[in-house]
């Protein structure tokens, strides 16, 4: 029974992951010649700049949503497609001079981000080790971590509706919070934003799926659940169930399915939560 629940909810998490790449990957009609601008603009990115992310348009204005050196910015378009199409030949230069005037504007906003501003923004995100050592660092400065696993790692974010800006040691000396400090105000707004569902957890499959971009992150909210099994194969979902009755072989195979598949994957592991700790529950041979 609770295989047969186990394996209905992955595959429904699969299924939402997959809607969810397609929305974000939908864009709005645009006239030949700017559609062809964004086609180079994106083919650029890709070739020349390596630590440059495309994540799609912005609804409603002719913007892009960018991750540089793993900060999410959105980018308005209109001066470089002016210079693109004044200077067609100096293609290249137009968007090397655009993705070093984000970094330089970049490092400039999270040097005046003040603490007042960031509290009520402050969250935090899980991600794969492997994430933080590519991803791990803006500018001169390492992004600020908690350990949670050896697999895993809390980073912390300051999200609102238009970006996603990673918190920095930088942010930390100018705000002289400690990274503790920093995980108790973000537990705390991230238990806000809601968990509907995870009390649940203890006695039935559960699937959390909201895309705000914090489902993988609410397993932070069921550390004192031991005995629960746990995926979170994509940043925008979180499956947890009771160890009683599952087929452990067939949910590692699914969560490795899941994250190979998903549009943000964390991790291809299946956890065990025991004292308070989520240990990778290994196949068996």
């Amino acid at each position: 029974m609770w295989l047969w629940i186990g394996l209905v909810w992955m595959a429904l998490a699969l299924a939402g992951v997959l809607l969810h790449h397609r929305v974000r990957s939908t864009e709005p009609s645009y006239p030949p010649e700017v559609g062809s601008f964004m086609l180079r603009l994106e083919s650029e990115l890709a070739v020349a700049h390596p630590g440059v992310d495309f994540l799609g348009m912005l609804p409603d204005r002719f913007a892009c949503l960018l991750a540089i050196d793993g900060q999410e910015t959105p980018v308005s378009l209109h001066e470089a497609f002016r210079h693109a199409e004044a200077f067609p030949d100096a293609f290249a230069q137009v968007v090397n001079q655009l993705v070093e005037d984000i970094r330089e504007l970049g490092l400039e906003r999270a040097g005046d981000l003040d603490f007042g501003d960031a509290f009520q923004l402050l969250m935090p995100q899980v991600r794969s080790r492997d994430w933080l050592r590519q991803h791990g660092t803006f500018g001169d400065s390492g992004l600020v971590h908690t350990a949670l696993n050896e697999e895993l790692v809390t980073v912390y974010v300051l999200d609102d509706d238009s970006s996603m800006l990673f918190v920095c040691r930088a942010h930390l000396k100018q705000w002289g919070k400690s990274v503790a400090d920093l995980h108790h105000i973000a537990l705390g707004n991230l238990e806000s934003l809601g968990s509907e569902g995870l009390a649940d957890a203890a006695a039935e499959a559960v699937l959390l799926q909201s895309g705000d971009g914090f489902d993988a992150s609410r397993v932070l909210l069921l550390q004192d659940q031991d005995g629960l099994l746990v995926s979170v194969p994509d940043r925008d979902v979180l499956w947890a169930a009771p160890e009683q009755g599952q087929d452990v072989e067939a949910l590692i195979d699914k969560t490795a399915d899941l994250a190979e598949r998903a549009t943000h994957p964390v991790s291809e592991k299946l956890f065990r939560i025991t004292g308070g700790q989520l240990q990778t529950v290994q196949a068996q041979e």
